[in-house]
Parts: C-alpha cells; structure tokens; sequence
C-alpha cells in the first residue's frame, strides 16, 4: 500500500533557523526531520513511499535517494511551482496503485497505528480518514468537529480562543477516488478545500492517544530537538 509524504513546503516561519534547508531536512539530533518520521512509518509496517518535494527537494533525494540505505523504497514527484497540499498529492495519482493510500504530511509526527487508522477507514466505507490528536489547546491549530459515529461534521479556523477538541493529525487514509475532487495542475489546499466538500461524503476522523509533535513554529521545532532524539531511542 502506497504512502504519500508531503515534503514540499517552504518552511518560512523557519527560514531564519534552516536558511534555504527545505523544513523535512530540519536537524533533530544527527538526523533529519525526515528521517526520524520515515523510521516511524516504517517501524509501522509502511515501506513503499512516494515524497512530494518541491523548494529545496534536491537535498532531500540526495539524501534519501531510492530508499535502498533505509529499507524502503521510494519515488518522487516534484513541484515545479507550489500547488499546495492538494496539489501535490494529485501530482503523485500516477504512481498511486493501490485502492487505498496514506497520506502524511513531512512536518508533523505522530505515533499511531496505521493498520488500525485502515482498518476504521475501511470498516465506515469511507472516503478520507484523518488521524484527530486531542489537545488542550486547539487555537494554533484549528479545531474539527466529529459526531457520535466519527463522522467530521466541522473545520474550526485557527483562533486564539483556548478550547479542548481534536485536530488534524497529519496522517490520512483516502479511497483512490479523491483524484476526482482535486483539480489537476492547480493550486489547491487539503485543509482549506478539498476536505470540507468531503463532509457529509464519507469523511471520518480516527481519534489516537500517540506522542504527536510538528515543527511548523520555532518553539515546536525546538520542542522537537529536545525530545524526538530520546523517543526515537525507545
């Protein structure tokens, strides 16, 4: 089964800590970001990765090349101009064949359980499944909604309201079919447009209890200098 990785984002609350390093190549420890979450997945079963890279992607297939020096292997679609998130997933449709593919994005890490994310997805016959983390705080992160039976029924914006709930966790799982509802060759977020047409069509979130962290802010990124290194070690 195929996981998609996000990988090309520009990383500008960082620029001034990574300079033109693209955010997935951001030091933890001895190693890239990247490489940290790519041990993760695969200690989870994944081993067949497409990387979306874009600003910077070149460091990132020197790097990781074809997967052979980490036990996985991985192709790559590359983004000769920003397209977003939804864009870019849609630029990988030809390298997707399986009915089912993850999706997870290249600055955030969450110890989860893919196989029971896909088992939820399958067992609801849905459409898109987002891993939810629960948080204290949603305010910096944007807050989503679910019903009774894990159907989303909402996407709060960002706030600075302090209120409990879930939010995305950056880890998917979408039916083939969502190539359909994403323009190709245009710019296009996840998040803002393609997700919120899905609810009420098969959309449900799988709430997870993992260790989450992204490196989105200086402060988080800092948080995960800390402490991704020692986790890693367990």
């Amino acid at each position: 089964m195929n996981t998609v990785i996000l990988a090309g984002g520009m990383g500008t609350r960082l620029k001034d800590v990574l300079g033109e390093l693209p955010k997935p190549m951001a030091p933890i420890g001895e190693r890239p970001f990247l490489e940290h979450l790519l041990a993760l997945l695969n200690d989870r079963g994944m081993s067949d990765f497409v990387f979306c890279i874009g600003h910077g992607g070149e460091k990132i297939r020197d790097h990781f090349a074809w997967g052979d020096r980490f036990g996985v292997s991985i192709r790559y679609t590359k983004e000769t101009r920003l397209l977003g998130t939804a864009g870019a997933i849609r630029l990988a449709e030809p390298l997707i064949d399986s009915e089912d593919f993850f999706v997870v994005n290249g600055d955030t890490y969450l110890e989860a359980d893919p196989q029971m994310l896909l088992r939820f997805h399958r067992m609801c016959n849905a459409t898109a499944t987002i891993a939810l983390v629960r948080k204290e705080n949603t305010g910096r992160y944007g807050r989503v909604a679910v019903g009774r039976k894990n159907d989303i029924h909402t996407f709060e914006e960002k706030s600075e309201e302090e209120k409990a709930g879930y939010i995305n966790g950056g880890l998917y799982v979408f039916r083939k079919e969502i190539f359909d509802d994403i323009p190709e060759g245009k710019v296009c977020s996840l998040e803002r447009e393609i997700l919120p047409l899905l609810i009420g069509k098969g959309l449900y979130g799988f709430p997870v209890d993992g260790y989450f962290l992204d490196i989105g802010t200086r402060e988080d990124y800092e948080k995960a200098r800390r402490e991704l290194p020692l986790r890693r070690k367990l």
